[in-house]
């Protein structure tokens, strides 16, 4: 591509904020151009693009312009947009008008801090630590029965790059970890020992200790986790969502929390974002509510840019890109 024009590059949303040195030691200015559009940049002015690249908005900035869709009905030159974020299930409208335009996602840039957080969630179901430092607060030395997380039969729903390292890390608790996802028929990741497809999610989750969704959120996935999946796991387990709120059915999730299958439930995404203060979930027993920031991390805008600048160097390059997504079916 000697003596081509550089590709021209729209960058919208503000967060993480890029790292345009690192970005810049992979792919050279004069190979690729770099256009950042403040929250009020008339998107027209600036000229044809060939790529978009999607930052987040300010967080729960609900009343912030969707620089997106604006970006995508001003440039119909555009030919690739790549998101910063794992899940594209709400990217998707956008695309139903542009078959040609190619969807690239950031699969695997949470997913250690992401595991992190729910091994956190295990160890505070089976070591009880708020219980304890309750007793501490009463000055009270009070017996526990605590478990191991070696008990603990695990079923991860979804089986992506956050599967991935949150069997590599409970692997060596001694979990049992079996999963579920859209294509059992493929070899079984490391730490896993047996996968199911997902019209057997409710078998897959008989006898569960702790069921984990990390799963994208399609028109099949939509509500699966519901009353006759939630009857089959263990009393006393634990259910964490660190994926999409609308994965659950949420009437009876809370009567299953009532009824202790699971006893627990912690809860990093909802249908509804930020959470409306009249929802039953920030009150109800059994119930842990944390605002969809299991993802959050130091090193979110290194490896963000990382991502982006080798799939920019592929794309100048002429390379096959990196999570290319399929918008109709919603990941």
């Amino acid at each position: 591509m000697t003596g081509a024009a550089p590709v021209r590059c729209l960058v919208v949303g503000q967060l993480p904020t890029p790292d345009l040195e690192l970005i810049r030691r992979v792919v050279p200015e004069d190979r690729a151009e770099l256009v950042l559009a403040d929250a009020g940049a008339d998107l027209v002015r600036l000229g044809d693009f060939d790529v978009i690249w999607r930052l987040f908005r300010a967080r729960f900035d609900l009343g912030a312009r969707d620089q997106l869709q604006e970006a995508l009905e001003s440039h119909p030159e555009v030919r690739w947009v790549h998101t910063a974020s794992a899940g594209i299930d709400h990217l998707a409208i956008l695309f139903q008008d542009r078959p040609g335009t190619i969807l690239t996602h950031s699969a695997g840039v949470t997913a250690i801090p992401i595991a992190e957080f729910v091994v956190g969630c295990l160890l505070q179901h089976c070591k009880r630590f708020p219980e304890l430092w309750e007793l501490q607060r009463q000055r009270q030395f009070g017996r526990l029965d605590l478990r191991e997380l070696a008990d603990l039969r695990v079923v991860l729903f979804g089986m992506g790059a956050i599967a991935a390292e949150l069997a590599r890390r409970l692997s060596p608790f001694g979990c049992q970890i079996v999963g579920v996802r859209r294509d059992p028929s493929r070899p079984v990741p490391p730490g896993v020992s047996e996968v199911f497809g997902p019209q057997d999610l409710a078998r897959a989750c008989q006898g569960a200790d702790a069921v984990i969704l990390v799963a994208p959120l399609t028109e099949e996935t939509r509500e699966a986790v519901n009353a006759e999946v939630l009857a089959q796991l263990e009393k006393g387990s634990v259910l964490v969502n660190v994926a999409r709120g609308g994965l659950l059915d949420g009437p009876a999730l809370l009567a299953a929390v009532a009824a202790g299958r699971p006893a627990a439930a912690y809860l990093d995404a909802f249908v509804e974002e930020p959470l409306p203060p009249d929802s039953p979930l920030w009150t109800a027993p059994g119930i842990h509510v944390s605002p969809h920031i299991s993802w959050n991390s130091s090193h979110l805008a290194r490896r963000t840019s990382e991502l982006f600048a080798e799939q920019l160097r592929r794309w100048v390059e002429g390379e096959p890109l990196l999570n290319r997504a399929n918008p109709q079916a919603g990941y």
